[in-house]
């Protein structure tokens, strides 16, 4: 695991001036010449989303962080790639940084062999769930057995332990791979889809659907989403690349935040890069409720990114109950707080120069 390292100060009397920032609100950035140095010797960083090109936090910001100037304003190259397979493909070092979908998914990898290391947790509570039609007569857990249940890339651990833990074998459950149109949950053709809560269940019901949510939170399984992971050896090799990759995307993400105007602009380059329809309105109340979940369950103190070995326990704990890793996991070398840690204040306040 990366030690921490003290951060060399952004503002000194050698440092120079790299960019002006004309779509920033920003005129110009200055970073120490050191620790530009430091930065570029890193190459180019290969940044894998967690999934296309969508309005979700960790993804959005980046695209900002980009578009605004923020990660050449800190020396940092940094492509862009709709992710697949994030963390082999990390691991691999054919990407330094990605996206996962929470710390279950880190520790998970790892159990498997993965050489990564999770640098940033955005969301303090579980971003998905499962969802039926209201008339479905599934009315308890025990309900699902024989059912069809829709997921997407694999069966997320915490629906497993949902079900596990008040006494209803998944496997019991018919489990199918399906793909991203939650029409097939009022056609028909499953009972149960896994879903994001800020995605298939609003598109239903925006189109007229009365559905139920079983959220693995409210039975008892409490879980985080949107975590940011390295190559292990990347992030100890250049630690201040690192820092500084988060820097830009949360220096991005308040800026999103501080206007309106500014997601709409976000989510307008987000749609330049995006080779699919991209469905500006829905994406922007997608946006919305995923910052919701965020902020409404950030620790009192803490910023956006931070983690710890006691936010990331109950999920190792979920999955050793349940047998999904064969060893017990060591969430002290899966992820380090050292790098949010450095670039926020005592009081979570984002360091930007």
């Amino acid at each position: 695991m990366p030690a921490a390292l003290p951060v060399p100060p952004l503002r000194a009397a050698t440092a120079i001036a790299l960019l002006a920032l004309s779509a920033s609100p920003a005129v110009a950035q200055e970073i120490d010449e050191a620790r530009c140095a430091a930065n570029k010797a890193a190459g180019t960083i290969t940044f894998l989303t967690s999934f296309g090109y969508a309005a979700s936090p960790g993804i959005l910001d980046v695209v900002a962080a980009r578009e605004l100037g923020y990660f050449e304003a800190l020396c940092l190259d940094v492509e862009m790639q709709p992710g697949s397979t994030n963390t082999q493909l990390v691991s691999a070092g054919r990407a330094q940084i990605a996206g996962i979908g929470g710390a279950s998914d880190t520790l998970v990898a790892r159990d498997n062999g993965a050489e990564i290391i999770g640098i940033a947790t955005y969301g303090n509570v579980g971003a998905i769930e499962i969802i039926t039609m209201a008339d479905s007569g599934i009315e308890t857990l025990a309900d699902f057995t024989g059912k069809i249940v829709g997921y997407k890339g694999a069966v997320a651990p915490q629906f497993s332990a949902m079900f596990l833990d008040n006494g209803v074998e998944p496997t019991g459950i018919e489990w199918v791979s399906v793909g991203y149109d939650p029409s097939i949950l009022p056609g028909g053709q499953v009972q149960g889809l896994g879903a994001y809560k800020s995605n298939e269940p609003r598109v239903l019901e925006e189109q007229g659907h009365t559905i139920r949510e079983w959220d693995p939170d409210a039975f008892g399984i409490h879980t985080t989403f949107n975590t940011q992971v390295a190559n292990a050896q990347f992030a100890a090799d250049h630690p201040t690349a690192v820092e500084d990759f988060l820097r830009a995307s949360f220096h991005a993400l308040d800026w999103i935040e501080a206007e309106d105007a500014n997601l709409d602009t976000a989510l307008d380059w987000a749609a330049a890069l995006s080779p699919a329809g991209y469905d500006i309105p829905r994406s922007k109340r997608r946006f919305r409720k995923e910052m919701a979940l965020i902020t409404e369950s950030q620790p009192e103190g803490t910023g956006i990114g931070w983690q710890s070995v006691a936010q990331w326990t109950p999920e190792a704990e979920m999955l050793q109950r349940f047998g999904l890793v064969t060893e017990t996991p060591d969430i002290a070398s899966a992820m380090t707080p050292a790098f949010v840690d450095a670039i926020r204040g005592d009081d979570g306040a984002l360091i930007w120069p």
